[in-house]
C-alpha cells in the first residue's frame, strides 16, 4: 500500500520534490508522533506524506526557497 503510493508520488514530481516531500513527512512524524508515543500505521503516513506534498508543491522546492527567505 505504501509502497504504490510512493511509486506513484514519485512518478508525479522531480526528485528533489520527492526528497523533499519524504524528509518533511519523516520530520512531522517524529515531532508529532513519536514524541508523544503514537504509532503511525500505513493509512496514516499515507494522509501525512498526501499533506506534506500539497504543501511542498504549493509553496514550491526547499521549503519556498525557505519561505522567500523570510
Amino acid at each position: 500500500m505504501v509502497f504504490q503510493f510512493l511509486k506513484q508520488l514519485k512518478a508525479n514530481v522531480t526528485e528533489e520534490e520527492f526528497k523533499e516531500i519524504l524528509e518533511a513527512t519523516d520530520q512531522d512524524i517524529k515531532f508529532n508522533r513519536i514524541g508523544f508515543g503514537k504509532k503511525t500505521n500505513s493509512r496514516t503516513y499515507i494522509k501525512i506524506c498526501t499533506r506534506c506534498a500539497r504543501l511542498i508543491l504549493r509553496i514550491g522546492g526547499k521549503y519556498g526557497e525557505y519561505l522567500s527567505n523570510k
